[in-house]
């Protein structure tokens, strides 16, 4: 019986060890089980402090949204009815609340802050297009941003002009993507309220009727705009100033009015600066200048052009005619109107000159 004692004992220590694994395996794992549980605590107490941080944030976004919102129905609903000023203000103002309110969302911290930002920078998107459409049809532009480097009154914003068709599916597929925008949004509130910390944003929504966008419903409203006195385009070119070089010389007061006298000189600079006072950019204003000899002589016709802006104002490219001291000479000055324009009143300046002698 003695020889068999040490297999008894090899295998009570085989036994023995294998326990100690056991019992060492279960110790590891409820450790590991404890900690990750512990981490998904942590997770998920994060995610609800984010999620009701996104709520606050957003619901003051959510509120600018829907006052905007409300700004371009009454927009649409009456589009026909404004002037081209104030159709223009309203739009830029739609466009830059709607931008503001991206860039607000797009700063908002949560595991669901991408989809609240994407809401937002689809309605940022649809009113831009659907201001460059209204833009298109009328021939306008965004009015210039204040505190912004003036231009030279040129029309380099102006967009391209629209089709009343063309005008008609972009404006109704910007409003595609706002009732898309609030499907998304809807879909966001949703999730964040079964999420954790059981967050609640407020409702925003911008198409109300569906029917407003439709491409029937658009083209009329099209149309309107299109027919309207008030958004009707108007031309309206107009001399401001004229500025000789040399200038005249003065005269003695009361002396009846005659011919303008210059200093003896061999060329004469014509400056002149020209308005659109119209409601619409002239991008190929013109102004044609002529100087005659008197009694007789050849006459000598020179050509400025410039785009002009709606509103503004430009100083076209000196003119020189050559001259000789001592001759009289008949300069005209003339806009040449557009064709659409029906008022001629400032847009031509006749001046009779002399050239004072040589000494």
């Amino acid at each position: 019986m003695l020889p068999l004692m040490p297999r008894r004992r090899s295998r009570r220590r085989s036994v023995s060890g294998r326990v100690v694994l056991l019992v060492a395996t279960i110790v590891v794992f409820g450790l590991l089980v404890g900690g990750l549980t512990q981490i998904s605590r942590q997770s998920h107490a994060y995610d609800a402090t984010s999620n009701r941080s996104l709520a606050a944030q957003g619901a003051e976004v959510a509120d600018q949204s829907n006052a905007t919102a409300i700004q371009l129905r009454r927009l649409m609903s009456g589009l026909q009815t404004l002037d081209r000023p104030t159709l223009q203000s309203d739009l830029d103002e739609v466009v830059q609340g709607a931008a503001d309110e991206s860039a607000r969302a797009s700063r908002a911290s949560s595991s669901l802050g991408a989809d609240f930002a994407a809401v937002f920078l689809d309605r940022a998107h649809a009113t831009s297009e659907l201001r460059a459409a209204i833009d298109g049809l009328l021939g306008m532009h965004p009015l210039p941003v204040a505190d912004m480097p003036a231009t030279s009154g040129t029309g380099a914003s102006t967009p391209t002009l629209l089709s009343s068709t063309e005008a008609t599916n972009r404006i109704a597929a910007a409003g595609s993507l706002l009732a898309r925008s609030d499907q998304e949004y809807q879909s966001l509130r949703q999730a964040l309220a079964h999420s954790y910390g059981h967050a609640h944003l407020p409702p925003s929504v911008w198409v109300t009727d569906a029917q407003v966008w439709q491409v029937g419903s658009v083209a009329t409203q099209v149309d309107l705009a299109s027919l309207s006195p008030s958004l009707a385009a108007t031309h309206d070119l107009v001399l401001r100033t004229v500025r000789l070089s040399p200038p005249a010389l003065p005269t003695a007061s009361g002396s009846p009015t005659g011919p303008s006298v210059l200093s003896p000189t061999t060329s004469v600079s014509v400056a002149v600066v020209i308005s659109n006072l119209g409601s619409v950019d002239e991008p190929h204003a013109s102004v044609q200048f002529s100087l005659t000899p008197q009694p007789s002589g050849g006459t000598v016709t020179l050509v400025r052009t410039a785009a002009i802006a709606s509103g503004g104002s430009v100083t076209l490219g000196t003119v020189s005619f050559a001259v000789t001291p001592g001759m009289a000479y008949l300069l005209i000055i003339s806009v040449v109107v557009p064709v659409a324009q029906t008022s001629l009143d400032g847009t031509s300046l006749q001046k009779a000159l002399e050239i004072a002698p040589g000494t």
